[in-house]
């Protein structure tokens, strides 16, 4: 790789800021592969999708393909009743698994990316009882902005996707209870700003639960001030062109490389 300069890194930021399907393609299937480096994947049966502007769709894996096997051209096209609009490999969908993005999507017009997970420290932290642990300065941030929904059925119903938007409204990011996390975002960077540092979180909560020791919380005060701070810089910057979140997506992918250009 050729020496890094910040005007390479912003450039490719705002090339990656279109909307139209190609570069959405594009930017999604960098996601599945960032989520495989990370260990985030359940190789075939979680899901990460991305709302089609203008389009009453979204588009998803192929069921099947392990998330290191996804590329712009083999992601699939998909209706919000769940059926394909465009598979060029011949591909089908896990009808079941999108229904949680299908509802959300028709639902929450400002949501456009949507993340879910099954990874062990995520639901390691949805097998409790309590909640999400606000202790360092990356968990803080999610003050205010986390929601939590209950098991119900393996499968999401027409009933339990009410319960989940209900406790959706107005949140960013999800544990489902024994069962793994969500986060959501009105674009690609922002969706994945809030999962990259909930994984995190959740890891940190184990590994704090498990030393055994005292534990030592912040005041309320810290909590929310540490908060709105994040707030700020999540999708604005007070002296760069580009956002955190847009920053923190595109050291995602160096860590890949840039191999869909």
């Amino acid at each position: 790789m050729n020496e890094l300069n910040y005007q390479t890194i912003k450039n490719n930021i705002i090339n990656a800021r279109a909307t139209d399907e190609h570069n959405l393609r594009k930017q999604l299937a960098y996601l599945y592969r960032v989520f495989d480096y990370y260990g985030w994947c359940d190789l075939i049966v979680t899901h990460l999708s991305v709302r089609i502007p203008g389009e009453d769709a979204l588009l998803i894996l192929p069921f099947g393909l392990a998330f290191d096997e996804i590329t712009p051209e083999n992601l699939i096209k998909v209706d919000f009743d769940g059926n394909i609009i465009d598979s060029k490999f011949g591909f089908q969908i896990n009808k079941n698994g999108t229904t949680v993005h299908r509802a959300v999507y028709r639902n929450f017009p400002q949501v456009n990316c949507i993340l879910h997970t099954h990874s062990t420290y995520g639901v390691a932290v949805s097998n409790l009882e309590e909640e999400l642990l606000l202790l360092d300065q990356i968990a803080m941030m999610f003050h205010g902005k986390i929601g939590y929904h209950d098991f119900e059925t393996l499968f999401i119903n027409d009933n339990e996707q009410g319960h989940l938007l209900h406790d959706m409204q107005g949140k960013y990011s999800m544990i489902l209870k024994n069962h793994g996390l969500i986060s959501a975002g009105a674009s690609i960077t922002e969706a994945f700003w809030f999962h990259y540092y909930l994984e995190t979180s959740c890891k940190l909560h184990v590994l704090t639960r498990s030393t055994g020791g005292k534990i030592k919380y912040p005041s309320e005060e810290t909590v929310i001030n540490t908060a709105a701070k994040y707030e700020l810089w999540r999708n604005h910057n007070d002296h760069l062109e580009v956002s955190d979140s847009e920053l923190l997506f595109d050291a995602a992918k160096r860590k890949i490389g840039y191999i869909f250009g």
